[in-house]
């Protein structure tokens, strides 16, 4: 077992920013359901966020634009504290519903089977897929970045199924194609999008989850080999964790956070 147990859970929500990056308001998807300690961080961190927006056609903002966010919240036992957690946000993710598409799936991207062993076993994770396009929208090339299961057990138990599930997620993205925009295709450089592609086991329920902790095991992260930094150079390795499963991501990461998440 792992020396320190953490949870994790996901937030989603809306942030309005203003045209020098400044947040000017923001909500949170079901706040309602969210433990009193997760709405009480975001409150004292968020309205002191900044982000870099761009329009589509690369110009500033000129007036505020609403985006929308995802937060990954970590909680950790308090060493010699019993039954106390510090919560701490972990990763942050944006984008713009409003942009134009670059990058579409042609038709439903089909999940994958879920390995009935791992299923039977009530193995859970996420496994992060990166893929890069051929110009025609079919897949070139696949790679895991990473596996984060979201169930707790021995070391050795959990590098086997990580390794099961993301084995299971690729043989599924090999099938998917896409529908790339002509001006996307103008632009030199490779043509990447990230999914993250969620297994939640035969005794999980996800409607049930929001708002609830649940076992967080990252896994070790693996670079994209042909494309190890993001477009503005900046590092991809700790922009993942936020992702909402299912939902296609740009690596060029386009709305990015000025800073720490954390606010320092």
């Amino acid at each position: 077992m792992r020396k320190q147990v953490e949870a994790s859970m996901l937030v989603t929500g809306e942030v309005v920013v203003a045209p020098d990056g400044a947040v000017q308001s923001y909500s949170l998807d079901r706040a309602d359901a969210l433990p009193t300690e997760v709405k009480q961080l975001l409150a004292e961190v968020v309205p002191g966020w900044e982000l870099d927006v761009a329009k589509a056609d690369g110009d500033p903002l000129q007036s505020p634009a609403a985006v929308r966010m995802s937060v990954q919240l970590l909680a950790r036992p308090i060493p010699g504290a019993d039954d106390q957690l510090r919560v701490m946000i972990q990763d942050t993710a944006f984008w713009d519903p409003k942009a134009p598409v670059q990058v579409e799936a042609k038709g439903k991207l089909t999940p994958p089977e879920y390995p009935p062993f791992a299923n039977r076993s009530g193995m859970s994770g996420i496994v992060y897929v990166v893929l890069r396009l051929n110009p025609d929208g079919a897949i070139a090339e696949t790679h895991v970045e990473r596996v984060d299961m979201t169930v707790l057990s021995d070391e050795k138990t959990l590098r086997k199924f990580s390794k099961i599930l993301a084995k299971a997620a690729v043989d599924a993205a090999k099938q998917w194609t896409f529908s790339i925009a002509p001006e996307r295709l103008a632009r030199p450089g490779p043509i990447d999008v990230r999914v993250p592609i969620e297994f939640i086991s035969w005794n999980q329920t996800p409607k049930a989850e929001h708002g609830r902790w649940r076992a967080y095991v990252p896994g070790p992260y693996a670079p994209i080999p042909w494309q190890s930094r993001t477009a503005d150079g900046g590092e991809v390795k700790g922009h993942i964790g936020a992702m909402v499963p299912g939902q296609l991501y740009s690596t060029d990461a386009p709305i990015k956070l000025r800073g720490s998440p954390a606010g320092t």
